[in-house]
């Protein structure tokens, strides 16, 4: 028994220091009940507040003891004393830090008995409180993991504490008093099993067994080695000075309880059973007890969608089409046809906004003339098959844009397009040649002062305005679109 509880002891407390280390969040904030000072993993609020009372019968293990599990159970006589018939209560303060993990407060108030023919022949009586703070290993879910047993909880635990007594030892012939040890205290060690079965959503019952392990040797009014009888043998009752270790091994105490706990905490639920088996619903409104529920299984996993599921979710999802006329330049002026008022401009017009021709010189020599805000205009400068050599026909209408930008400080985005007869690398580097060679002509050729202004795109061959099955809708693709922005 003794290494028994030595053995849960140290597994206990050695838990209990790595608490800190464990009982740290994990699970990224993914619902609206997370909470973020939670000590356990998981997306969920849960409580984690209980409160218990147990009561049963008390036993000694020191020097006054006849036997140590069958207690003496005669009636009174010249050479026994009834040693069963003790008991004990108290309340106990449950928190659960993590699934694994947790700590409890306890008091309780009780009394003793013991008895010792051989060597001693006497019998003592005391009365004992005691207080402890332990930790608590949930061995239920540690062995057997969250997914068994779901309304069971069996915890291990061990902790330190005081105990508060009072003993008498008497002559078991006379019953003459023999020692006494007054109002003392020391230190404790409880270690103990702890089985519990939920009920319902607040209530769970339980057993409880303790075993205290004391740094007395004195628990019984009787220090281990002292076989003297009576006080006139030269020791008297205020001798005992000491309370520790004798001859003989530290005091110990325990019991075996029956507990009702209280489980605290807002809208209580518990696990319940759905289609046979045991089973979490967190989406109903309230909150488990981290005493029964492992925060990890109320995270549903994520349901793999089969072809014909994902199929359908995608046409639900799919966008409407994007109107064809978005996408297309008939006339080859920069505008979509979506939005060109006059979709049919000749060839090499420049236009406005809408798509609608202007006279570009006039535009110029009013601009240069009157200093008149930038207007937005666009304008379309062709290549030849994989060339992007600036064509002769551009070149003044260049030098125009140059000569506004100057005056006005407006802006020039520039995009670079090929048609798509290669591969879309060199598509790409091909359309970025042709926006440079435009870019280079304003600035070296047009005399551009602020090339800032200038904002450069290339797109390859992913963005034609034409049919690239036609010669002409060829042409139309190999182009650098000019946008002169206010």
């Amino acid at each position: 028994m003794k290494k028994v509880s030595q053995l849960i002891c140290s597994f206990a407390l050695g838990t209990l220091i790595a608490l800190p280390a464990l009982a740290q969040p994990l699970v990224p904030p993914n619902s609206p009940d997370y909470n973020p000072k939670a000590s356990y993993d998981g997306p969920y609020k849960l409580n984690t507040w209980s409160i218990s009372a147990h009561v049963g019968p008390s036993m000694f293990f020191g020097d006054l003891r006849e036997y140590d599990f069958w207690p003496v159970n005669t009636t009174n006589n010249v050479d026994s004393h009834k040693e069963s018939g003790t008991f004990q209560g108290g309340l106990t303060i449950n928190k659960q830090l993590s699934y694994l993990f947790g700590a409890r407060l306890d008091g309780s108030i009780g009394n003793l008995r013991g008895m010792k023919r051989r060597n001693y022949n006497r019998y003592f009586e005391g009365k004992y409180t005691d207080v402890s703070l332990s930790g608590t290993v949930n061995l239920k879910g540690l062995l057997i993991g969250p997914n068994k047993m779901k309304r069971w909880k069996i915890d291990a635990y061990a902790g330190i504490g005081q105990v508060f007594y009072d003993a008498t030892a008497y002559d078991l012939t006379g019953g003459v008093k023999l020692r006494e040890t007054g109002k003392k205290n020391d230190w404790i060690v409880p270690t103990g099993l702890n089985i519990n079965y939920e009920v319902s959503k607040r209530i769970d019952i339980g057993l409880d067994f303790r075993l205290n392990h004391t740094n007395s040797d004195y628990l019984d009014a009787t220090y281990g080695g002292d076989y003297s009888r009576n006080p006139q043998d030269g020791f008297s009752i205020k001798d005992q000075k000491t309370s520790r270790k004798g001859n003989s091994e530290l005091d110990s105490y325990g019991y075996g309880s029956i507990q009702l706990t209280y489980k605290l905490g807002k809208n209580p639920l518990k696990v319940q059973k759905v289609d046979g088996k045991w089973d979490y619903k967190p989406d109903e409104g309230g909150y488990y007890h981290l005493r029964y529920t492992d925060p990890r299984v109320l995270i549903k996993a994520p349901k793999i969608l089969t072809l014909e599921e994902m199929d359908s979710v995608a046409k639900a999802n799919r966008p409407k089409d994007i109107d064809p006329r978005l996408l297309l330049d008939t006339d080859g002026d920069g505008v979509s046809d979506f939005f060109d008022k006059e979709p049919n401009s000749p060839a090499g017009s420049v236009v406005d906004g809408s798509g609608r021709v202007i006279d570009f010189d006039s535009y110029v020599k009013n601009a240069l003339a009157t200093g008149v805000a930038c207007a937005e205009i666009f304008a379309n400068v062709q290549f030849d098959t994989d060339k992007n050599v600036l064509k002769p026909e551009f070149q003044e209408m260049l030098k125009n844009v140059a000569s506004i930008m100057n005056r006005n400080g407006c802006r020039l985005q520039l995009a670079g397009h090929a048609d798509r007869r290669a591969s879309d690398r060199y598509n790409v580097a091909l359309s970025r040649r042709r926006v440079e060679a435009v870019k280079n002509y304003l600035i070296n050729e047009a005399g551009l002062k602020d090339p800032s202004k200038v904002i450069v795109d290339y797109f390859g061959s992913f963005k034609p305005i034409a049919d690239s099955a036609s010669r002409p809708g060829l042409q139309k693709n190999r182009r650098v679109e000019l946008r002169l922005l206010p």
